[in-house]
């Protein structure tokens, strides 16, 4: 199976958007990038990976956290913090892994604001992976190895902090539909039935698209 297109997946916590990008991927043939970003941006930036680690995908602390739940964005005026000036390092970092990777050809990338970044250009389906509590309580503790002990408190958590970082520095709202090309539930679709439903869109788009070049 061969394609032209890049993917972008957001993903709520536990709702198994790493794996389906992952089969995305493994289906299409295509890279993959997800965790593996951070390492690539630790070594350009020539920090610890550790350092990084840190950052990825969370708000910076508990002052930033409650000012980028509202409406503020990396474009205002929080300057100040050398937390911040971290978090926006890491950014930077992976903003030109993913751009670096898109150049290259058609992938996958999971999280980390992609779908934003990569918001230009037209060979992008941008995805948003979700699924219902009970499903994801599941992959938490299951899956993932969670301990089951107040593990809704600890999935709502670890949205939030992937919406803050989100809505931060793309003045966007993460779970909003608008922002997306395609919000798939892995708890409707099943894992494999996400992962066909997702290429038979980006199959449509790239049908329409080479249509429009004739």
């Amino acid at each position: 199976m061969t394609t032209a297109t890049i993917y972008t997946i957001e993903r709520e916590f536990g709702s198994a958007g790493h794996i389906v990008g992952e089969r995305l991927a493994k289906m299409l043939g295509i890279p993959f990038y997800d965790s593996q970003i951070v390492d690539m941006a630790a070594k350009n930036a020539g920090v610890s990976r550790k350092i990084f680690e840190g950052f990825d995908e969370k708000p910076t602390n508990s002052f930033l956290y409650s000012l980028v739940m509202g409406s503020y964005t990396a474009a205002g005026s929080i300057t100040q913090s050398s937390d911040l000036n971290m978090s926006d390092k890491l950014f930077v970092e992976e903003a030109k892994i993913i751009r670096e990777a898109a150049e290259k050809g058609p992938c996958v990338v999971v999280g980390r604001c992609g779908s934003y970044i990569l918001r230009e250009r037209p060979d992008v389906v941008r995805v948003f992976c979700t699924a219902d509590m009970e499903y994801r309580k599941h992959h938490a503790i299951h899956d993932l190895g969670m301990p089951e002990k107040r593990i809704e408190d600890a999935i709502s958590k670890r949205d939030k902090k992937r919406a803050s970082y989100y809505n931060y520095y793309t003045g966007k709202r993460w779970s909003d539909a608008s922002s997306y090309d395609l919000c798939v539930s892995t708890s409707t679709a099943g894992i494999d039935g996400a992962v066909d439903t997702i290429l038979a869109f980006g199959e449509m788009l790239e049908q329409q698209r080479a249509q429009r070049s004739k």
